[in-house]
């Protein structure tokens, strides 16, 4: 039986002693929308960082995912996981509909990251993403959207899903009508040294592709402030790209990989 040597092993203990901070994060209206819905939360304490998308118009969009990103750390602080967190998020947008706070039907996308030491956990509801970067970018979450399923058919090709006429068109949604399709996706992997995670609405990927979101990822070291850089940038491209939407962009990496905003 192989044996780790002395040096090994405390490299290991080291990566896995790590903390998650937050290298970079950006909200922007965008170019067309007056409001921005999106809502956003950096929670180091807790080791969860949330980027939720809400819809509704009006400001009801604002109050859908302000309360996700509101209720969903609540909900870790007292035990849940992030399914029962996020399920959680969804009864409270539908109870605050039927008080009169936000609109009936208000709803909100939302992807959520929970991170131990270099182990992660990544939940979503819609089209909110999530991927892991570092010498490569890796989709983590799989779209709940009509041209996903599109896609998965076989019956566009990814060339044809940026610009498809259902591209907006959503499957999954915390809150909305009657709050059914709100059931959320997990996974659950570990950071390797040079890696991290990028959370981030739909108004980021809407516009920017994933050979350019990596292209901007793969370009730095994510240290002295060049995690936040980065976020700048992929912002700034979204918005030259048309900014049709609301961008939120989140960049996650290990402490000694960046070191804070």
């Amino acid at each position: 039986m192989l044996r780790k040597g002395n040096a090994e092993e405390d490299a290991d203990e080291a990566v896995t002693s790590q903390s998650a901070a937050t290298l970079g994060l950006q909200s922007n209206v965008g170019r067309v929308r007056r409001h921005n819905e999106d809502s956003f939360a950096a929670r180091e304490d807790i080791g969860l960082w949330i980027v939720a998308d809400g819809m509704g118009g009006a400001a009801a969009g604002e109050v859908a995912s302000a309360i996700v990103v509101d209720v969903v750390p609540r909900a870790v602080e007292q035990g849940a996981d992030l399914p029962q967190a996020i399920a959680e998020a969804n009864r409270s947008i539908l109870d605050a509909a039927a008080s009169g706070r936000g609109k009936p039907g208000m709803g909100s996308t939302v992807v959520a990251a929970r991170l131990d030491g270099r182990d992660y956990t990544v939940a979503w509801v819609g089209d909110a993403r999530a991927y892991i970067w570092g010498d490569r970018l890796q989709r983590l979450s799989r779209d709940h959207s009509r041209v996903q399923e599109l896609l998965d058919a076989g019956m566009i090709d990814e060339s044809e899903a940026r610009n498809h006429p259902h591209r907006s068109v959503i499957t999954r949604v915390l809150g909305g009508p009657d709050g059914t399709a709100a059931d959320s996706d997990q996974v659950s992997g570990s950071l390797e040294p040079g890696q991290g995670l990028l959370l981030c609405s739909d108004g980021l990927t809407s516009e920017v592709s994933d050979e350019e979101i990596a292209e901007i990822l793969s370009s730095r070291p994510m240290t002295n402030g060049e995690g936040q850089a980065a976020v700048d940038r992929l912002v700034s491209l979204a918005l030259d790209h048309g900014g049709n939407d609301n961008v939120t962009v989140v960049l996650v990496g290990l402490s000694d990989a960046g070191g804070g905003r």
